[in-house]
């Protein structure tokens, strides 16, 4: 057995953290290693064929003969600084693959940082102001607050793969559901086994090995061959995070201490999970051929105490406006001339009458006083950052541990993640295996919409149609041109 030493202080997203060095002791996953048949022998790299390429377009040699997209919902980037502190118990698997491949520290999500927009960013490499899903949002044509639900209005990789003439799967990746994926087709299945990722792990186990799975619909299919790019969804640091009892058995955290403990054990817990599935990939002779890509969507930013949200009322009745705060499906009162939209724990601004420059330079700089606000994006700000124009014409973030909700908190404390505050936009990503440098960290901003971009370059197809993030080509190796 090789022994690989990772080193995990390098990043700026790792200082002023005490890390362990890991000694990870790496399975041979040579033929002559593993005993019995290996499925997926019979899978060649194959090229792309030209008439799915753009014109002009030269053929890319595929650097994997399968990826694993993993999409772990609310893994803040810093959870796996937390867990591999000294004296925490690590996160072996986690760093394995970290060891086989490239960790990237300050990779960010867009806005707004909930789960279905971000979702949708990462699956079509696109921002919101592409794919259409925007969260919730105010309509003034119709007065009243919508939801824009699964909305994604761009081809997703899923998607693209399909149409380049591979195999897929999404084992409870919503976003790829019908859109690369569906119920009953064994070359591009979609299943949505539910319950924790250990679950979800092993129905996707099942679909590597060859055997038989339960659809949606119920009925029973066998994947047709190794998908040639397969998603896979687990929400439970999401669940744990928001703290509201409904963590998968995670429970309750009344102090941040207390809350952050409960991170560190939800990961750690997920990790063996991920043991499992690297098992998997050895037994049936592709792990050699494979690159994995986890990230996440989204952060969590825990926050406690009385609610902002009066307060900013306040502020903008004091500036001569009359605010009303709506949820979906409530409409506007007559004289309203401010819709306050909540996200989560941010707030979106609508204005029913047009403001001037002055008039909005005004606004912004006294709401930007206060002391329980962490900063405001303007419109510029929201077309810069590729927000949709449904977003809004000011939203506001609040400054930890201050919040928008429409409840306070009187007990304890809650999570979110739809704020600008670096505990919900900084993810972890992490790009590993074949056709990927091997134990880099990268310390510079990179958008989780790079993803689906370096996805589609690691299988040699074209990336989805609307995406307009970039291929991480610094966390790949250069193509074998002998």
């Amino acid at each position: 057995m090789a022994a690989a030493v990772l080193m995990l202080g390098g990043g700026a997203g790792l200082r002023g953290a005490t890390f362990k060095c890991v000694v990870l002791a790496q399975e041979s996953t040579s033929v002559a290693a593993i005993d019995g048949p290996r499925r997926g022998d019979e899978v060649g790299v194959r090229m792309i064929p030209g008439s799915e390429r753009g014109e002009g377009e030269d053929a890319i040699t595929p650097a994997a003969a399968y990826v694993i997209y993993i999409n772990w919902d609310a893994f803040r980037r810093d959870y796996h600084n937390w867990a591999n502190e000294q004296g925490a118990p690590g996160t072996p698997n986690l760093n394995r693959l970290a060891s086989m491949g490239a960790l990237f520290t300050a990779a960010r999500n867009g806005f707004p940082s909930i789960t279905n927009p971000m979702q949708a960013s990462i699956v079509t490499g696109a921002w919101p102001g592409v794919h259409g899903n925007v969260y919730r949002y105010y309509d003034v044509s119709g007065n009243i607050v919508r939801g824009a639900g699964r909305t994604c209005e761009a081809e997703t990789i899923a998607e693209a793969a399909a149409a380049s003439g591979l195999s897929t799967a999404s084992v409870q990746q919503f976003m790829l559901q019908g859109r690369g994926t569906a119920d009953d087709d064994p070359l591009h299945l979609y299943i949505q086994p539910g319950g924790r990722f250990e679950e979800r792990v092993a129905e996707a186990v099942k679909i590597i090995k060859g055997q038989p799975v339960r659809t949606l619909g119920g009925r029973i299919v066998a994947a047709a061959e190794i998908p040639r790019f397969m998603a896979i969804y687990g929400d439970d640091l999401d669940a744990a995070g928001h703290n509201s009892g409904s963590g998968y058995g995670a429970g309750i955290a009344f102090t941040y201490e207390q809350w952050k403990a409960k991170m560190v054990r939800e990961l750690v817990r997920m990790d063996a999970a991920l043991g499992t599935l690297i098992r998997a990939l050895i037994d049936v002779g592709i792990m050699e051929r494979t690159a994995i890509i986890l990230t996440a969507d989204h952060g969590m930013t825990p926050y406690w105490g009385t609610s902002s949200l009066s307060d900013l009322v306040r502020v903008l009745q004091s500036l001569g406006y009359k605010p009303k705060a709506l949820s979906t499906d409530q409409k506007a009162p007559a004289g309203t001339d401010v819709v306050l939209v909540g996200t989560g724990i941010s707030v979106q601004a609508y204005f029913r009458r047009q403001l001037g420059p002055d008039e909005y330079r005004s606004l912004v700089e006294a709401i930007s006083a206060q002391p329980y606000v962490g900063g405001c994006l303007t419109r510029d700000d929201l077309d810069r950052i590729g927000a949709h124009t449904r977003s809004g014409d000011l939203v506001v973030w609040p400054k930890p541990p201050h919040h928008f909700a429409s409840n306070s908190i009187t007990f304890g404390l809650g999570g979110n993640h739809d704020t600008l505050d670096p505990s919900s936009r900084n993810v972890f990503l992490l790009v590993s295996g074949a056709g990927v440098q091997h134990g880099v960290v990268i310390d510079h901003p990179v958008e989780i919409i790079d993803v689906a971009p370096t996805i589609s370059r690691l299988l040699g197809i074209r990336p989805p149609a609307q995406a307009t993030g970039r291929v991480l080509d610094e966390a790949l190796r250069a193509p074998d041109k002998s």
